[in-house]
């Protein structure tokens, strides 16, 4: 469970509070002779990425998209949103820049 490394991390800041928590969560030993949580970097992976979208530099709303997305994607998903058509109405799209993992700004005149 999530509880148990979290007991273990307030351990040396609220000793005697995560000895209560640690017991009441089974545990016989004391916390302080408990193992350290293991740094596992797949919790730290994100799945998705939400980009400021912008038209001529005003950031107007977010969208999410995949984390590896590419700028071809990222552009295609802005251009078809219901979104972005209501903001661009008659006007043309003269350029859509996009960073990849940063933001998307649209020019329209």
């Amino acid at each position: 469970t999530v509880l148990e490394p979290l007991v273990r991390l307030i351990a040396p800041f609220a000793p005697h509070l995560a000895e209560e928590l640690y017991s009441a969560l089974g545990n016989t030993e004391s916390v302080h002779h408990a193992a350290w949580p293991v740094f596992e970097p797949e919790w730290l992976v994100e799945d998705s990425v939400t980009l400021p979208i912008a038209f001529n530099g005003k950031t107007r709303f977010t969208l999410e998209f995949p984390a590896d997305a590419d700028k071809a994607a990222i552009e295609e998903a802005v251009l078809t949103n219901e979104q972005v058509k209501q903001q661009i109405g008659d006007k043309s799209v003269r350029r859509v820049i996009v960073v990849p993992g940063r933001m998307v700004n649209m020019v329209v005149a």
